[in-house]
């Protein structure tokens, strides 16, 4: 018969170690469990966790049943009536990251009114209040489980019936009334002999007597039990028997059934596991965040793409346009070269006489005279063709010289860039005190 996984899977405390379940259908959508995985302790007595699990069951001697009667059934009050019955007992966990505390209702009854205690009639309610050990120690799936509770509730119990069982190497027990989970603990006996029997006899009294669950069922609980089941393949028969005559209920014997996944669980978390989920959630915001960047990034590589090849074809169609018309423009450069050859022909601008007259017009009478007028028409300096004029001359004083390059760099006629070559200069071996300068003008054609 085939069977379809449904990716839910149990990490549980098996007889002797670790056990790893895992929930199928077959073709008729009946639920199966399959063992895939089983994992023994080391010599230190650890175990190596398993990589992941959807549901995960405590081993029962790793949480607390704390059985409390409160005389209500609103569930809106129920948890601080609860809080309020361990506190005083010493076992309400202290505020930490996990979810330590659960509760479940075992049953409600209708208590009748008291005349020694003057109490009205109304509603009590069994509350099995569980509380799971703050330092709990045994390995949690590494990817971390969705949903914990008490492995007692991952096993069919037989209704009104104590059940002992191993796990991880030790006894353990459970009662269960009306189908629903009433107390659990775990034993310090290994096997099933004669001390157990008297270990779990004392956890009886304890609960028919002064304990929680006494006072509402009509004879204490164990009168309410149906029997006993014992899910050993090997044990004491007189232990059995013993059991039997001390509890005064039917003793049976059978092998331990396969877990199954309840309709519900607990909200019991370990603090490790709360811890790991925050880590997750920081790590994905994380992730998010820069799956973000990235997606923006690449948006942005995308918009500059774009643009890059949008500017690139306009710039490629300009040029196709550009070589199209290249035939008739291409005698544009060659007609600019020979306008340029004729320009100092039929510009007056460019006559060497008319521009030594231009700077003669600035000398000022008998100060200072000209002995040199150069002339260069089309230099190139740095790729740019330039019009340069030197003018070499002697001043009755450098004071002359200096007035005639002012009157000069303000002649509007030779609209040039002046400098000087030279400054005015007195020769000190001439008796006439005259002084000697040249300056240099250019212009950009």
């Amino acid at each position: 018969m085939a069977k379809k996984s449904i990716d839910k899977t149990v990490c549980f405390p098996g007889e002797d170690g670790w056990e790893l379940w895992k929930q199928t259908e077959d073709r008729f959508g009946q639920s199966q469990y399959d063992l895939v995985e089983k994992i023994e302790p080391d010599e230190s007595g650890s175990y190596k966790p398993f990589n992941d699990a959807t549901h995960y069951a405590f081993p029962i001697n790793s949480v607390f049943a704390v059985p409390i009667w409160v005389r209500t059934d609103d569930s809106s009050v129920i948890k601080n009536l609860v809080e309020m019955q361990l506190e005083k007992m010493g076992l309400k966990p202290i505020a930490g990251t996990g979810q330590l505390l659960d509760y479940q209702t075992v049953c409600v009854l209708e208590s009748e009114p008291s005349t020694e205690s003057q109490e009205a009639s109304g509603k009590r309610s069994l509350i099995l209040a569980t509380v799971l050990n703050p330092e709990y120690r045994h390995p949690l799936p590494r990817t971390g489980s969705k949903e914990f509770d008490v492995s007692a509730r991952f096993l069919q119990i037989p209704s009104e019936h104590i059940v002992v069982w191993k796990e991880l190497g030790r006894l353990v027990m459970a009662v269960d009334h009306e189908g629903e989970l009433e107390y659990f603990e775990g034993l310090t006996s290994n096997k099933f002999d004669s001390a157990a029997v008297n270990e779990i006899n004392c956890i009886m009294l304890g609960l028919d007597g002064a304990g929680p669950v006494s006072g509402d069922f009509k004879s204490g609980i164990a009168n309410e039990l149906s029997g006993a089941h014992i899910w050993l393949d090997e044990f004491d028969q007189s232990a059995k028997d013993e059991l039997e005559e001390v509890l005064g209920i039917k003793v049976t014997s059978g092998a331990k059934p396969d877990p199954f996944l309840p309709d519900s669980t607990s909200n019991l978390v370990p603090s490790e596991v709360v811890e790991q989920r925050a880590q997750q959630k920081k790590s994905q915001r994380i992730r998010y965040a820069l799956l973000g960047t990235a997606v923006v990034y690449f948006l942005l590589v995308a918009v500059l793409l774009g643009t890059f090849f949008k500017e690139k074809f306009n710039a490629d169609k300009l040029g196709k346009e550009i070589k199209s018309l290249e035939p008739q423009v291409q005698w544009i450069p060659e007609f600019r070269e020979k306008w340029r050859e004729l320009s100092s022909a039929l510009d007056s601008d460019s006559y060497p006489a008319e521009l030594l007259h231009r700077a003669t017009a600035a000398v000022p009478p008998q100060d200072v005279r000209f002995t040199s007028f150069k002339y260069d028409d089309r230099v190139e300096f740095g790729g740019k063709l330039k019009r340069i004029i030197v003018i070499d001359g002697q001043s009755k004083d450098a004071k002359a010289g200096r007035d005639f390059y002012a009157l000069l760099t303000k002649n509007k006629n030779l609209d040039y860039k002046w400098g000087w070559l030279k400054q005015p200069q007195v020769d000190p071996r001439k008796k006439d005190r005259t002084a000697i300068f040249q300056i240099r003008g250019e212009i950009t054609l």
